[in-house]
């Protein structure tokens, strides 16, 4: 974990020293992947990617007919936005999980 990126997503730490930035992201990020908030993760997981399936067989099943493409084509397509698409998910849901698990730990 790479404190130093990850802190520019929580401004409500950044008028503390970068030790104590470090210490409070590393209790906060040890927090959020803690074994209590294990089935909450691997629910919503789950979930986004039972949203991104759907999302790509709608692609596969009705764009790539009514736009005439090739299948190699919609694969692409579907690679290009399915799979950033996905990191970005799990990104913006991490930062909230550990912005969550943060406000436990400041004074």
């Amino acid at each position: 974990m790479d404190t130093k990126k990850l802190a520019k997503h929580f401004p409500e730490i950044a008028h503390l020293p970068p030790h104590e930035q470090h210490s409070l992201l590393g209790k906060a990020y040890a927090d959020a992947l803690s074994p209590e908030n294990k089935i909450h993760n691997s629910g919503n997981n789950l979930v986004t990617i039972l949203l991104l399936g759907a999302l790509c067989f709608f692609v596969v099943l009705s764009i790539r007919s009514t736009l005439d493409m090739s299948p190699a084509t919609s694969a692409i397509l579907m690679l290009l936005i399915g799979f950033p698409s996905y990191l970005l998910v799990q990104q913006q849901r991490m930062i909230r999980q550990i912005r969550i698990s943060l406000r436990k730990f400041l004074p």
